[in-house]
Parts: structure tokens; C-alpha cells; sequence
């Protein structure tokens, strides 16, 4: 007949074979200790760069996807710092069958595109990014989706899946004041124009 183990033996055991590994491990560093005076030089310091806004630079070059916005007005607005997510799901009906496992599933249509744009916004003055915080940017993008209407969009990525027109459905920020930057996300569906025709007269 087995007796039941101690949990207080148990935890003795464990704690003298860890007191044996701790016996086992050498000193890091057996030498001579290092010297941290730098042999009396002086550090050496560089100037940082500036960043590299102008658009000529970057031709030819592999960069984020630049994604513009126009109203009705035909007011445009060119985003070069914005990244989107695409998901779209399809309108499908399913009937339950009374002795049959499953649904038979009848085919609608294809939903709108849903689009989750994560935007930055950085203080820029004569096309140069300064140390400000970018109010006059943040503006100028809200003023665009604010608006009642539906928007033209064009980026490479959207082309893609054919988005051409999208209605902005909300957007949140949270304000950073640690920087010259401000992200925000933007929630959007896709939009399409049609006409319908009457058949009663």
C-alpha cells in the first residue's frame, strides 16, 4: 500500500536540488574588470538627420501606399502615411432541413467592403516636418469627415477590390501629446452608385 508524499518533503526536495545548482554555477567574469573611463576620450556625437519629406525622393522607392480623399466639391486630400484593413463578408440565407444535419444555404449577394484605415498625422511646415503638434492637419482631415456625403477614395490597395467611393461611419483618436504626431482610426464602408428604375407608372 502506498502512503501519500508530504507536500512540505516535496518542497524541502525541490529547494536543496536547486541549493546543489546554485553550487554548480561559476563567476561570470574571472579577469580583470572593465575599464568604463573611455581611456580619456571625449564621446563622439553626430547631429541628427532631418527627415526626408520631399516626394522625390521616394520615386522608384517601395513606401506606404498613399490614399486620397476628394468630397463633392472636389476637394482632395492625399494621405501618405495610412494603412487599411479590407473584410467583407456575404449575405447568405440558410434554411434548417427537419431530419437532416446542416443548412441548405441559399446565395444573396456579396456585402459591403467594411475598411478600417489607421491614418498618421505629422506637423508639417513648408514641407518639412517640424516639432508641433499637427492641429492644422487634424483639422483639415476632420473637415472631411464630418461631411454628410459619400467620398471618392483612390489608393493602389483599394483599386485592388475595386473601391472607388466610401461613406465614413465614425472615427476615434486619443490625443498624444508626447510627440509632433497624431494616429487616428477610421471606420468605413463601401459605397457604390446605382440608379433604380420605377416600373409603376
Amino acid at each position: 500500500m502506498l502512503s501519500p508524499i508530504s507536500i512540505s518533503f516535496v518542497a524541502a526536495g525541490a529547494a536543496i536540488q536547486a541549493k546543489g545548482l546554485l553550487y554548480r554555477f561559476k563567476p561570470s567574469r574571472t579577469g580583470q574588470s572593465p575599464d568604463w573611463s573611455n581611456s580619456g576620450m571625449q564621446p563622439v556625437t553626430h547631429e541628427l538627420g532631418s527627415p526626408i519629406t520631399d516626394k522625390r525622393y521616394w520615386e522608384g522607392r517601395y513606401a506606404l501606399c498613399e490614399l486620397t480623399l476628394q468630397d463633392e466639391a472636389g476637394e482632395r486630400l492625399v494621405m501618405n502615411d495610412a494603412v487599411v484593413a479590407v473584410s467583407r463578408a456575404k449575405n447568405i440565407v440558410t434554411t434548417q432541413l427537419v431530419g437532416r444535419d446542416g443548412t441548405v444555404k441559399e446565395y444573396i449577394n456579396a456585402g459591403d467592403y467594411q475598411l478600417n484605415i489607421l491614418v498618421g498625422v505629422a506637423a508639417v511646415r513648408d514641407g518639412v516636418i517640424v516639432d508641433e503638434y499637427p492641429e492644422d492637419g487634424l483639422r483639415e482631415l476632420r473637415a472631411f469627415l464630418d461631411g454628410n456625403t459619400a467620398l471618392q477614395v483612390h489608393s493602389a490597395f483599394l483599386d485592388i477590390f475595386d473601391i472607388n467611393r466610401v461613406v465614413i461611419k465614425s472615427y476615434s483618436l486619443t490625443q498624444d501629446t508626447a510627440s509632433n504626431y497624431q494616429s487616428l482610426t477610421i471606420s468605413a464602408i463601401s459605397d457604390e452608385e446605382y440608379t433604380i428604375y420605377g416600373t409603376d407608372y
